[in-house]
């Protein structure tokens, strides 16, 4: 009898899209490693892996930086929705089998400040040490949308980008900050200021309309009835859009806490009035109510206790 000996590829696992997730959030081999707790030729050889499966690069790597390929660009949001898929499955399973569990599920924009989410969340831990917070940072479309699924409890996000039946607060405001064409100022000696109807020209780097940076920026230029002048390519990233930024292939607009701190070009925004222009960041429920006590206790803090903790630090926070 003759036998045939079929060959397999190891097919990809969520290691691997863990892996290529870190990379593009860090842009580094190194500190992706680092965050996902492998070796280094662990998460070489797994990004290795899962190219080969896929049939193409999903990174260009030299020896300074690490960016996603065009390949990458598409993949990558397909690759956060299984893995945030993953993470859903396994809540899920939890909150089935410990009904008697106390859980606050908080999906996050990507906009929204590690910082100050930090600051927001650890007091309410502190006086609550038997309620568990479970935090998700996803597209705000998708997570409005578990929002109305009662898959989430609360969501953090940009102020006034989604409409729907929910209850809002008002978290905090920050800065925004102009990164000129080639990260540098040439218009003359460099402001400490500068208003929009003097950058309303530039051609402006944007982010997918997905964590609400761009949305709102168009609403910032929709404000001022000045014309946006937008590439017709997109980063994947905030530091690759501050990368495109200093390569001169457009100017960029950010919140502060997401402007490097090696970032020495920005130059703050101001309006009309000479007010800083800023990003306005809310957390929202459903209107109908929290129906749980420790769901409402935390929504409490939320509105009486949280602007207070970042109330004074917003206009200075560190990413």
């Amino acid at each position: 009898m003759q036998f045939i000996r079929l060959c397999y590829k190891k097919p990809m696992n969520l290691s691997q899209l863990r892996f290529a997730s870190a990379i593009a959030s860090t842009g580094s081999f190194t500190a992706a490693a680092a965050q996902c707790c492998v070796t280094q030729p662990t998460l070489s050889n797994g990004i290795a892996q899962l190219e080969a499966e896929l049939g193409e690069r999903l990174f260009a790597r030299t020896t300074r930086k690490v960016t996603p390929t065009p390949f990458g660009v598409h993949v990558l949001p397909y690759i956060d929705q299984v893995l945030a898929a993953q993470s859903s499955l396994v809540q899920q399973t939890q909150v089935f089998l410990h009904p008697d569990k106390r859980l606050i599920r908080i999906g996050t924009s990507p906009l929204v400040s590690s910082n100050l989410l930090r600051l927001m969340i650890e007091p309410y831990r502190r006086r609550h040490p038997a309620v568990d917070v479970v935090l998700r940072e996803m597209n705000l479309t998708d997570l409005y949308r578990m929002l109305g699924d009662g898959l989430l409890d609360f969501v953090f996000g940009v102020a006034g980008i989604h409409k729907g039946p929910w209850t809002a607060t008002l978290l905090y405001e920050e800065p925004l900050l102009f990164i000129p064409r080639g990260a540098v100022w040439s218009k003359g000696p460099r402001p400490q200021s500068v208003q929009l109807k003097d950058i309303a020209d530039e051609t402006y780097v944007m982010v997918p309309d997905a964590c609400g940076l761009a949305r709102a920026t168009r609403a910032l230029f929709r404000s001022q009835r000045r014309k946006l002048h937008e590439y017709s390519g997109e980063a994947m990233s905030y530091q690759v859009l501050q990368e495109w930024a200093a390569l001169g292939i457009g100017a960029a607009i950010l919140p502060k806490s997401k402007v490097a701190a090696s970032e020495r070009a920005s130059i703050p925004i101001t309006g009309k009035s000479g007010h800083p222009a800023s990003l306005a960041f809310e957390a929202t429920w459903p209107r109908s109510g929290t129906q749980l006590p420790h769901l409402r206790d935390f929504a409490n803090h939320l509105r009486k206790v949280a602007p207070g903790i970042v109330g004074g630090l917003a206009p200075g926070v560190e990413q």
